[in-house]
């Protein structure tokens, strides 16, 4: 049966990826909303801090531990995360006050001895300064994205005014 359904999916691969691309489109919200109360568990969050981390660790050839690990002999044990966990749950899950893992040496990888825990808020990359410098600097990109979309009239002007500069200085 499972062989049978390889098969189908080799040979049936654009329609099979299409119909799941339509899925996701149809049902996004809801699978989004699933992924995010299942973040908001204790556990749950700790995974999916676990989850990213594993990618850096993988992109950056370090060492990294398994979920297990990271959970059973770590987390879990950690009257670090409870509080932190407990102080972010409190807040109504305010996204600068979570829970997230530092490395203390990083060249020695995300293994539970070279872990700690700390809020979002004290790293400048995800505070909410770097939040309102992002939004301002976006702001500013429009602006300067508008101020070239100008007219054709308004260009052959300022052309016309180079121009006009240049020959004064000959």
């Amino acid at each position: 049966m499972l062989k049978a359904a390889k098969n189908y999916y080799k040979e049936n691969r654009k329609e099979c990826l299409s119909n799941h691309h339509k899925y996701y489109k149809e049902n996004r919200e809801d699978i989004l909303a699933q992924k995010k109360m299942k973040a908001l568990t204790y556990k749950g969050h700790a995974y999916s801090i676990w989850h990213a981390v594993k990618k850096y660790a993988k992109l950056w050839n370090l060492p990294i531990c398994d979920f297990s690990d990271f959970w059973d002999e770590w987390s879990d044990n950690d009257p670090t995360y409870k509080q932190l966990w407990e102080e972010w749950k409190d807040s109504g899950y305010n996204e600068y006050r979570s829970p997230v893992v530092m490395r203390k040496i990083k060249k020695q990888g995300f293994v539970p001895e070279n872990l700690k825990w700390d809020v979002k808020n004290n790293y400048s990359w995800w505070n909410e300064d770097s939040t309102i410098f992002k939004n301002v600097s976006s702001q500013l990109e429009e602006q300067q994205k508008e101020r070239n979309k100008r007219s054709k009239e308004w260009r052959k002007k300022i052309r016309e005014q180079f121009k006009a500069k240049q020959k004064d200085k000959k």
